[in-house]
């Protein structure tokens, strides 16, 4: 065979990199296509593109206790007497609470500083090996930038999806910092175990993902270009998966999807099975010492709504149903999540 030949035909690195890029879609929402997701048509665009800048008044490298660099955005003066700290969901970044913080800066003005992180293997923080791909790490990471950045006044923390995770993570690690440092806690979108019993999160459990793994780790450039061949079909079942039903904006599906798609390999492939393995009931009575919210979209079909109703149950706090809302409810329905967050913050600084 002429070397023109060979070029014409898909090679099994070429191939297994296709079928690891469907995976890869997978585990952002494109399984929601064997679920008989409806897409939504578009309709007039509520949301431009300057309404997705996320603007920050400081940036912050921070390193975490295991070397990994966590950068950090920050919003209003450092002397606020009040502090709220945000935490992302997998695969997105700090600009995923634009909107959130849209709405908290116009109600709240100078009187809280907020504070952002990229999680670790996340938007501009450092990448991180398989080990330090944890759902207790990730709570650690909470703790170094309260140290480095918050060493006083009362916090507030904030989490969407696996965000919340850390949260309770955090709560598991660090109880001595409950109660006394963290007054209060809004769970967004999330759960305190058995994450992938239901909902479109069992999508972690199929087999297809170890053979990801394992070809994110010795064909890291293939899965890259497998990605790259679903990207251009898969942001359209990755909406479907993540939002509520209605018209949607395609600047926020746009906004989110991309996201999605463009977080590290390496950062799927280490995060999996940390979310398989996820239990952080241990969180649960060292939580229930503050003011907690639960909120969740009715329609979320990564962490389904009787999930939330759960984790309200166990804590015995304040729970959120937002209606026509779907996974992405801090895009998705960022004036409703703000007022819930300003309500947690206010009832928390004030027990």
């Amino acid at each position: 065979m002429t070397g023109e030949q060979r070029s014409r035909v898909p090679g099994p690195a070429v191939l297994a990199g296709l079928g690891t890029g469907v995976a890869v879609a997978a585990l952002t929402g494109i399984a929601a296509a064997g679920k008989l997701l409806g897409l939504r048509g578009a309709g007039e665009d509520p949301v431009g593109p300057d309404d997705l800048d996320f603007r920050s008044d400081r940036e912050t490298i921070v390193m975490s206790a295991d070397g990994v660099p966590l950068h950090v955005r920050e919003v209003g003066p450092r002397d606020a007497a009040t502090t709220v700290v945000f935490i992302h969901g997998f695969t997105l970044r700090s600009a995923s609470w634009v909107l959130v913080l849209r709405e908290l800066r116009a109600r709240w003005g100078d009187d809280v500083r907020m504070v952002f992180p990229d999680c670790r293997g996340h938007g501009d923080s450092g990448a991180c090996t398989p080990r330090q791909s944890t759902v207790g790490l990730l709570g650690d990471d909470i703790a170094t930038v309260l140290q480095a950045l918050v060493p006083t006044g009362p916090v507030v923390l904030v989490g969407h999806s696996m965000g919340g995770m850390a949260i309770c993570g955090f709560a598991t690690g660090h109880p001595e910092l409950i109660g006394t440092r963290v007054v209060g806690a809004s769970l967004l979108g999330t759960a305190s175990h058995a994450l992938t019993d239901s909902g479109l999160a069992a999508a972690l459990r199929n087999p297809v993902l170890d053979v990801f793994r394992v070809a994110v780790r010795f064909l890291p450039s293939v899965v890259g270009r497998g990605r790259e061949a679903v990207r251009p079909f898969a942001e359209p079942f990755v909406t479907a998966g993540a939002y509520g039903p209605g018209d949607h904006s395609a600047s926020l599906a746009h906004f989110s999807s991309s996201m999605s798609l463009s977080a590290p390999l390496g950062t799927y492939a280490g995060f999996i099975p940390a979310l398989e393995t996820y239990d952080e009931q241990a969180a649960l009575p060292v939580l229930r010492r503050i003011e907690c919210s639960v909120v969740c979209g009715d329609h979320d079909r990564m962490t389904p709504l009787r999930k939330s109703e759960v984790l309200a149950e166990e804590l015995d706090c304040e729970f959120v149903v937002l209606s026509d809302t779907g996974h992405m409810l801090i895009l998705e329905a960022a004036p409703r999540v703000a007022r819930s967050v300003a309500d947690l913050v206010e009832r928390a600084v004030r027990r």
